[in-house]
């Protein structure tokens, strides 16, 4: 292939998709040429803030999902406040000229405050993701970008349960969603369409993820997440610009212990986004931006306010 650098934009185009503390920022987007081997770096940040009425019956019945012992809980509202950091190791490797394999490792930061008091600030390695993926169709690749080009690929994945899930802090264990690790096998499915020309163009991805049980019975929900956005291809001189817009939506089934669902859990959030991407011969970096328009969730769940992702990516000419 005799252009890299356009190999590279599969590893930028979309922000990672999914919960972010579990690693799963794989949907990748587009890419105008294909077949290039790339590897890079992806940080991301979800800002959540709200407030959880904690009336005696929900305490008993739960309080926990955000840490803490319940009876230490004093009735009434409480504010919370959580931060998912991860800085994401990924790779892409092509088989022939359909097949692909992509691998992730995370490395996280969950914090959370109650009250404006700290109760979690931990570290630690995530759960490995291994994403294998198939171009259904396609454009022909090469380096002519007067024509429109799509294609369309389908995946399948697994989620390692590599991480930790037993971490304790101040005294006590971290719930679930505050763990670096699920302790759990997770399958996962994505689906891509690209399609551009020779200014413009657009971009869709899903992903779901079905969630598997913890030894003490416990499943996270099942969860699905889309992202689309239009992008408008800028040259200046041997760098391209290429500003989008678009908007990302997740959504999660409440979680469940020994088969019965939580319904204080679980959830949708819409998001609005808008980025950039900037490309110099086989190096290109990203930065997105995603604000919160709607949460409608369950109420144990903190709302989501904003998330950040940005991403550095080098692609390796293939013949």
């Amino acid at each position: 292939m005799k252009h890299p650098l356009l190999g590279a934009l599969l590893m930028l185009a979309l922000p990672g998709l999914a919960c972010d503390q579990c690693g799963c920022g794989l949907l990748l987007g587009v890419q105008p040429h294909d077949h290039a081997n790339n590897f890079g770096l992806q940080w991301r940040m979800r800002y959540l803030h709200g407030d959880i009425t904690t009336p005696s019956m929900v305490k008993s019945m739960g309080m926990a999902k955000h840490g803490g012992h319940a009876e230490t809980l004093p009735a009434g509202p409480l504010a919370y406040t959580e931060v998912y950091a991860v800085l994401e190791a990924r790779g892409q490797f092509w088989f022939g000229q359909r097949a692909s394999l992509t691998a992730s490792i995370p490395l996280l930061n969950n914090f959370q405050a109650v009250n404006g008091v700290r109760h979690a600030d931990i570290y630690g390695l995530g759960d490995p993701i291994l994403l294998g993926r198939y171009v259904l169709f396609a454009s022909t690749s090469g380096p002519d970008t007067t024509r429109l080009r799509h294609r369309f690929t389908a995946g399948l994945g697994i989620k390692l349960p590599l991480g930790r899930h037993d971490v304790e802090q101040y005294g006590e264990r971290l719930d679930h969603d505050l763990q670096p690790g699920t302790g759990t096998w997770d399958g996962l499915l994505s689906l891509e369409y690209m399609v551009r020309g020779p200014r413009w163009g657009g971009s869709f991805g899903a992903m779901g993820r079905y969630n598997g049980e913890t030894t003490d019975g416990f499943r996270m929900g099942h969860s699905a997440s889309l992202a689309a956005e239009v992008f408008r291809i800028i040259p200046v001189n041997s760098i391209k610009l290429l500003p989008s817009v678009g908007g990302y939506l997740e959504s999660a089934l409440p979680d469940a212990t020994d088969g019965m669902p939580d319904n204080a859990t679980g959830g949708s959030t819409l998001f609005s986004q808008v980025g950039v991407r900037i490309w110099w011969k086989a190096l290109g970096v990203s930065f997105t931006w995603q604000h919160a328009l709607v949460n409608d969730l369950g109420s144990l769940m903190i709302p989501n306010r904003e998330r950040f992702v940005a991403g550095i990516t080098y692609s390796l000419e293939r013949d």
